[in-house]
């Protein structure tokens, strides 16, 4: 009787970390520094040194109390290893896995090894969270964690909207809030919220509206309200467009396009209507918010090319175009190249092209086809929760072709990983594991209704 309660109470706990994991990444600073591996200041300080964010230390917690459980509850035991099999075995963990191998083979060539096998460390304990985040959701409800993303994305957009009508920060820095940057026109401000950057804040918002449509199939399908989350999608949707994020707004659009068109396929003709005419509402809605923002140049930034700073990680790819040059060490290689010859060193926005530099094309290809290993069941499971997170990775696996932080920023790789790992959790729910006395797992589909 002890032993189950400490197991409830544990789960509880991790459940709890598991929400404040997802509520917290949003926001990317401060972090704490533990080594600085290069002081060249015109390399961006995050990419030169080894330093923990605040979700990471509950990532951390979460990872030492699942340990802990893992010694007395044998149950548990087993349950996490049935979940682990299944997503090797049936979901395409064994990709995200052998990825983590090609990385820490990297050292046999990589020029800083300290950067690699931090970084190396913290995508295998991300992974591991991931796992855990499956096995949960497979378990028992995820309305939790979705609340708590949701509610982080609304508190986030609250203050993005007022930054706006700002025009500036709010001095919430020791919150993590940003300072204007240098180079950004004055014409106009683009929100950031408390993350690092508008594209960062415009990416998580982007996950946020995904939580927000699952919610409200949930609670269609449950004959509740939807009248909260449809609330909270258009509060979240006001902040995506306050960042100014081009990258999102139009992942966003891609990764819907596939549940608008369900939508309007599946439903009667008076809700194809209303459905249809409430998407051109929102799109009219957010295009004169933007012309607001913008004063009307829409040239200044909805027009104007896309800089990808493509040249410093080319000249790495060229130099290292097979194995990369190691995990993490990208921008110190780009720094030993170009010295103090530039004022700005920036990585590659483009999270493919970002992997290639680091892990080779060994690396690249693990990559996609681990991406993709999650992608090819869109076409199989329409019309489910499992079928909107799939679409919520494929606006992701967009966003990756303009931008890097989904995989190059710390928190945001948390990110990352924990929309993987609640993919894994609802497609495992969508299967019946079956333990045999000998603990051999039994893994057995179950159809779609």
């Amino acid at each position: 009787m002890i032993t189950n309660r400490i197991a409830k109470g544990t789960e509880a706990l991790q459940l709890a970390l598991l929400c404040l994991i997802i509520f917290l990444s949003v926001v990317s600073s401060p972090r704490s520094m533990l080594l600085e591996v290069s002081a060249q200041p015109n390399t961006p300080v995050e990419f030169r040194i080894v330093s923990i964010s605040i979700p990471d230390y509950f990532v951390l917690l979460l990872f030492a109390l699942t340990i802990g459980r893992l010694l007395f509850d044998a149950e548990y035991r087993q349950q996490l290893a049935l979940t682990a099999n299944w997503v090797i075995t049936s979901w395409g963990g064994r990709w995200w896995g052998v990825l983590a191998l090609w990385m820490v083979i990297g050292t046999l060539w990589a020029g800083d090894s300290t950067m690699l096998r931090f970084t190396t460390l913290h995508y295998v304990v991300l992974l591991v969270m991931a796992v855990i985040l499956a096995d949960l959701t497979r378990r028992r409800s995820e309305i939790a964690l979705l609340l708590a993303l949701v509610l982080s994305a609304v508190i986030q957009s609250i203050i993005a909207v007022i930054q706006m009508v700002n025009d500036g920060p709010l001095g919430l820095w020791g919150l993590g809030e940003i300072d204007r940057f240098a180079y950004e026109t004055t014409a106009f401000y683009r929100a950031p919220g408390l993350s690092m950057h508008p594209n960062y804040l415009g990416g998580y918002l982007m996950v946020a509206l995904f939580a927000c449509a699952v919610l409200i199939r949930q609670n269609i399908q449950n004959k509740k309200s939807i009248i909260l989350p449809v609330l909270a999608g258009l509060v979240i949707g006001v902040g995506m467009v306050t960042t100014l994020s081009r990258s999102a707004m139009l992942s966003t659009a891609i990764g819907f396009a596939p549940i608008i068109a369900l939508i309007l396929w599946s439903g009667a003709r008076r809700s194809r209507w209303l459905i249809g005419g409430g998407v051109v509402m929102i799109i009219v809605a957010a295009a004169a918010l933007i012309w607001v923002i913008l004063s009307g140049d829409l040239q200044a930034r909805i027009f104007a090319s896309r800089e990808f700073f493509f040249t410093y990680s080319f000249e790495v790819i060229k130099n290292h175009p097979i194995l990369g040059v190691g995990a993490g060490n990208l921008m110190l290689e780009v720094g030993r190249m170009w010295g103090m010859s530039v004022e700005h060193l920036l990585p590659v926005h483009n999270v493919y092209l970002y992997i290639w530099a680091e892990l080779g094309l060994p690396g690249l290809a693990l990559f996609l086809i681990a991406c993709f290993s999650i992608l090819k069941h869109l076409r199989k499971r329409p019309n489910t929760d499992l079928w909107v997170w799939l679409c919520c990775f494929l606006a992701i696996c967009v966003v990756m072709l303009f931008d890097n932080y989904w995989w190059a920023v710390h928190p945001f790789r948390v990110v990352f990983l924990w929309v993987i790992g609640l993919g894994w959790g609802y497609a495992s729910r969508e299967a019946e594991l079956v333990s045999t006395p000998a603990s051999q797992p039994i893994i057995t589909t179950v159809e779609n209704a």
